[in-house]
């Protein structure tokens, strides 16, 4: 199943730019976080069967990261990873995490043998380049899964959630990559937001009371959990006592306590 894989469709070039890259046809939108100024696109291609996880309901992987530029008539830019990782994701994401003004993409990379790590990527000199990433896990077949993006130490920057093996040990990781260096702010195991097979990672951060709460499962599914993050630490409580769709929705969007 193609959950993200596109056809590219390589057009006529008309003018200058267009022979320096690959005119694409109507790619998807990434999750928009943050609405900067140089990427207006980004979707994965290039599928692959070589890392056969299936985590994510099939054991096909993209091997191509894409992205358009504003004012580039949709030209795109174009990375592709060696033989040694895929991207394991459902969708990147695009949001200034760097802190340098510019859009960064947020990704996960998935090693044949480390398993998978977040890395952000950025244009660099008109090249998609990755700018910097988390260590990978360590063990093959092991993931993470975004939460969101939020300014969680209040530098103005914002900062990249997940949790690292959600259907294992369900570790909250929050990292800062700010002036492109992976720094740890926090971490906390108990809580989950996949379940092996699904095509799409549950729950998220809401902003109710002008500040960042992430919101998801707790690690046994029985309940959905408040985040945050208090004095370099993360503090959790049960916000409901279940798991249902309509409910982490309506947390999500402020409209249930």
């Amino acid at each position: 199943m193609y959950r993200y894989l596109i056809v590219v469709v390589a057009l006529l070039s008309w003018n200058a730019y267009a022979a320096e890259c690959e005119y694409l046809a109507s790619p998807p939108d990434a999750v928009r976080v943050s609405g900067k100024t140089n990427i207006d696109q980004a979707w994965y291609g290039s599928a692959t069967t070589r890392y056969a996880h299936g985590v994510l309901g099939d054991a096909i992987e993209a091997q191509t990261l894409y992205a358009t530029l504003k004012g580039k008539d949709g030209c795109a830019l174009e990375v592709t990873l060696d033989s040694s990782a895929v991207f394991e994701d459902v969708t990147p994401r695009i949001a200034d995490v760097t802190g340098d003004g510019e859009d960064n993409i947020i990704t996960i990379e998935s090693n044949v043998e480390r398993g998978a790590s977040l890395a952000i990527y950025g244009v660099v000199d008109n090249t998609l380049t990755k700018i910097v990433a988390t260590p990978a896990i360590g063990t093959r077949y092991r993931w993470l899964a975004p939460i969101g993006t939020a300014d969680f130490n209040n530098d103005n920057i914002l900062d990249v959630a997940y949790v690292e093996t959600p259907h294992l040990a369900g570790v909250i990781k929050v990292w800062s990559f700010a002036n492109g260096k992976a720094d740890l702010l926090v971490q906390r195991a108990g809580f989950s937001n996949h379940r092996i097979g699904e095509n799409f990672i549950t729950g998220g951060i809401a902003n109710c009371d002008n500040k960042p709460v992430m919101i998801l499962p707790a690690r046994n599914w029985r309940e959905t959990l408040s985040a945050s993050v208090i004095n370099g630490d993360i503090s959790s409580r049960v916000v409901a006592e279940d798991t249902n769709p309509d409910t982490i929705a309506s947390l999500l969007q402020c409209t249930s306590r």
